[in-house]
């Protein structure tokens, strides 16, 4: 009986759950500090306090919870990029809004996604990673349309790529303040609209 796992919840099937987003959310920690490298189930389950078997029962390989926390973290980065968004006003402040939300994850460890997602992990982890990205992107290619940007679809496309190089300049030591600025002029100009409103920008 002493060696009978402890259920925290009410069911086992919302212990499963609970301890699944506890095993998920320590991934995202260690991926977001110490990058791919640092990333396997002994340094997952020293954060979350489990034993490694434990890990394995949630995720079978170091693949499948890098495709996981890959997962969370452009689901949260999406939710972000959304609300931006819906707090706009206007075609051209919903785009300035989503690049707003779009460099401000550049600058933080998730500016590394681009080039996790290209990384060995199974095709469930990688079908859901590209529903998430057009989900993240949907918002941007609806508010470049509805400002009259000409194929908005490949608009878009352009624009997050401008986002990418941005991750890599600050990852690589420009200094964010003035290359994001130049980052946003640039991508509002290939747009086709009006450069940023300073008084309107975000801190």
């Amino acid at each position: 009986m002493s060696d009978m796992p402890r259920i925290e919840a009410a069911t086992v099937a919302e212990h499963n759950v609970m301890r699944r987003r506890q095993v998920v959310d320590a991934a995202v920690e260690v991926l977001t500090e110490k990058g791919v490298a640092g990333l396997h189930p002994a340094a997952v389950a020293a954060r979350t306090g489990l034993a490694r078997s434990t890990m394995y029962q949630y995720y079978p390989s170091t693949q499948a919870l890098l495709g996981a926390a890959v997962e969370a973290m452009l689901a949260a980065a999406r939710d972000r990029a959304l609300a931006a968004v819906a707090g706009a006003d206007t075609p051209v402040a919903r785009v300035t809004a989503y690049l707003h939300a779009a460099m401000a994850e550049a600058q933080s460890g998730h500016g590394r996604l681009a080039e996790i997602a290209t990384l060995p992990m199974p095709e469930v982890c990688r079908e859901g990673i590209r529903a998430l990205h057009e989900q993240m992107t949907e918002p941007l290619r609806q508010a470049l349309a509805e400002a009259g940007t000409p194929d908005p679809g490949a608009v878009a496309g352009f624009v997050n790529a401008v986002v990418n190089a941005v991750a890599v300049a600050i990852r690589h030591g420009a200094p964010p303040e003035s290359t994001i600025d130049a980052a946003l002029r640039f991508a509002l100009a290939g747009a086709g609209l009006p450069p940023p409103d300073r008084s309107a920008q975000q801190p």
